[in-house]
This record gives structure tokens, sequence and C-alpha cells, in this order.
């Protein structure tokens, strides 16, 4: 009995054109830059707070794209890139082209880099890496080699990427891990190069003993005694790091409790501040809002206690007949204001020849809060209680006062009730 069977059809073999490979390595090209676009733009989604870099983060971030995924996506996502790089794999003789010219490129890279051009040898050792060739060791030392470019320009994040992935493709590239570790100390990265270098000694080791040549070559022994050189400086780097945290910690306690006096003291006395300020809260007390800064001043001054845990205040003089002031830096809240002020005024200052400011010729006041009127204050006075008075403001941690000729107080200003220290303008 015959039997006739049809013809099994086998699929063929697609053949490529140059355009059509050319398109598809730019589309893994762009893909790649697209699947790193992603992954920065979900970090910038979450508005975390800056924290260290973590490399075992990101290499398995990298480990979701395409070029080095170990098992195929189940939702279908890079579809087309994946089909892509099928295709694309067992087209041998376009592989040898790529190949040829991923190594021209790090060719030219390294000429570059020999003349310290590095701009130059970056761009190269991006061609090369655009070729997207099967050699794994040749795609990582593109890598690594564009790090040290990208390190030599400053550019030490992007040298880290590039070491992350150089990595991936040839875990045994010890000077190129040596090379990421020395970009973290760089950055004060201190933990981040030590888990660098031990899981990069882990992934070395598993390599090695899963290969047809397990036994350690000359430069492999060099390079691990390097890199051992490289963890002693990260482990003193990181030593050091927690020192200057517990000293930061102790600064800012006691910065906190300094604060805490000082707000309490000013609290105490019923002061009438502005810019206002966090009396219960001193953690959050930013001490510019009590910083003096002024032309005719040369230091930057602010309300302090002295050894008595009195308050000292800077004070500004003010002589509004004359369009003149005055500052005085040390002012203690104790001392009576005729006390300091028979001291300032015993000589005429340059703009005073007739010296019309003597002591027993000036009256003293301060303004109130809304400069509605002026309240007049007595030598006897001392500045704890002239400036604790209701209604006197201290702007900018500056307390003013106000210093008038008899004269002058008489004819411009009249008293809001007879009796009484407040006065207003005729």
């Amino acid at each position: 009995m015959n039997h006739q069977y049809s013809p099994i059809e086998l699929p063929q073999k697609k053949k490529w054109t140059e355009e059509e490979r050319a398109a598809l390595a730019q589309k893994l090209d762009d893909d790649l830059d697209r699947f790193m676009e992603e992954m920065a733009a979900k970090k910038a989604e979450k508005q975390e707070p800056r924290k260290p870099f973590d490399f075992d983060e990101w290499c398995k971030e990298i480990d979701q794209h395409p070029a080095f995924m170990k098992e195929l996506p189940k939702d279908g996502k890079y579809q087309d890139t994946i089909e892509a790089l099928q295709a694309m794999k067992y087209d041998k003789e376009d592989d040898e082209d790529k190949q040829q010219n991923a190594e021209h490129h790090k060719n030219e890279g390294n000429k570059h880099f020999k003349f310290k051009k590095y701009r130059w040898a970056t761009d190269c050792y991006s061609n090369g890496i655009k070729e997207n060739c099967p050699d794994r060791k040749l795609n990582a030392v593109l890598y690594f080699n564009r790090a040290a470019a990208q390190k030599h320009i400053g550019n030490l994040r992007s040298a880290i990427k590039d070491c992350s992935m150089g990595r991936k493709f040839d875990p045994t590239h010890l000077k190129g891990v040596i090379r990421g570790a020395e970009c973290l100390l760089e950055l004060e990265y201190a933990k981040d190069a030590m888990n660098w270098i031990e899981s990069s000694k882990r992934i070395f080791a598993f390599t090695k003993e899963t290969s047809e040549t397990p036994d350690l070559t000359d430069d492999e022994k060099k390079y691990i005694d390097e890199l051992e050189k490289v963890r002693v400086k990260a482990v003193e780097l990181s030593l050091k790091e927690e020192r200057d945290k517990r000293k930061s910690r102790a600064e800012e306690r006691k910065e906190t409790e300094a604060k805490k006096k000082l707000l309490d003291a000013l609290k105490e006395r019923n002061l009438n501040l502005s810019p206002r300020v966090p009396f219960d809260h001193p953690a959050l007390m930013d001490m510019a809002r009590l910083t003096v800064s002024l032309p005719l001043m040369h230091t930057h001054e602010c309300v302090k206690f002295d050894d008595d845990s009195n308050l000292v205040w800077p004070i500004l003089l003010q002589y509004p007949e004359a369009g003149q002031t005055d500052v005085l830096t040390e002012t203690n809240e104790t001392t009576a204001l005729g006390e300091l002020l028979q001291e300032v005024l015993r000589e005429p200052a340059q703009w005073d020849p007739e010296h019309k400011f003597k002591f027993d010729n000036v009256r003293f006041f301060i303004s109130d809060q809304y400069d509605e009127y002026l309240m007049e204050v007595y030598e006897w006075n001392d500045f704890k209680t002239i400036l604790s008075m209701p209604g006197n403001l201290i702007k900018q941690g500056l307390p003013v006062i106000m210093i008038m000729t008899k004269e002058q107080a008489d004819k411009s200003l009249e008293a809001l009730e007879e009796g009484q220290n407040k006065f207003v303008a005729k």
C-alpha cells in the first residue's frame, strides 16, 4: 500500500539587508537609551531623598534589559527588541563586521586616551559599544575604557555606571573593577565601595571556578592584591565617615542645646522679635533671624550670653535730626542706658562739631512696633527693661535707641496723655 506525504516546508532564515541591519542596531541603541531614561524617571517620580549609590539595585535593574536577561519576560515586554537580538544572533557575517568595527573604535579610543584626548576617546568607545558585537569581553573592555576616560574628565558617576556595565559583560576584568571602586572612593561612598569590591570578588571567584581555566594568572594575582589595597582604603574611609558622623551629631546636639538656652532666655524676657522665632523648637531655629549685618559693621553680630548668662546685644543708635547712626556691638542687658551713653556722648562725633548731642542735652526714645508713637526711656533704665517694654519690636536681632536733642524733642513731639511716656509727632 503506497502512502503519499506532503513535503514539510522548513522555515527559511531571513536574509538581512545592510539597511535592515543598521535599522536594528539603531533600534537596540534607542531601546537601551529609553530603558535608562525609564529607570531615571521612576526614581524621579518617587522623590526620595538622595541616597548613596546602590550597586546591587543598579545591577538588578540592568538585568531587566533584554541584552542581559536570563529568562524571557512573560508579559511580552521588549518583544521587538528580543526578536531583533535573536535575529541578529545567528548572522555570523554581520557579527564579524561588528566585532571588527568595535575593535577599530576601541583602538582609536586608546590612541586618543594615550594623548589625553579623553572626550574623543569617550566618543570612540561609545561608537564601539553601539556596534553591539557578540564578544562579551570586548564589550567589557569598551565599557571599562570609557569609564577610565570619564574618570579623567571628572564624570565619576558616569564612570561608575560604565564599570557596572563592564562587570556584567566580564566579571574577571579586575582592573575595571578596581577603577569602579576608586571612583566610589573619590565620591566618598566608602560603604558602597566596600560592597562593590566584595560582590566583585564573589562574582570573580564563581566565574573562575566554573571556567575552563580556574587557575589565577599572574595579572589576576596582581590585581587581586591591588583590589585588597583599595578595600583597606575603603574600610579606613568608612571608619572615618562614621567618626565624622558621630562628631557631626554631637555638634548638632550641642548647637541645638545652645539654641534652646538662648530661645528660653528670649522667651522668658517676653521679647517681641521680628522675624518670629520658634521658641519651642530649637532644632528648627535659623540663627540668621537674629544675626545682624550692616555696612558700617566689620563682622556679623548676634545676641549671645556672657559668662554670667546675661544677654549681650548689638545696639543701633539713631540720631534722626542729624541723619546719623552708630552701632554698639557689646551691650550687656544689665547695663543702665545712662551708664553706657554717657561714655558714648562724652566726645562730639565728627558730624557733630557743635557738640549738640551732649548727654545732658538729649532724650532717648524707642518706637512701637507699628511706628505709631515713640516711647521715652530714661537713663536709669537698664537694657533688659527697655527691650522688654510692651510694643517694643526688635527687628532682625538689632534693638534701636533713638537719641534727640531736648530742643528738637520739645519742638517736634507731644505726649499722647499727660504723665505718660508715649509721644507722637506734632
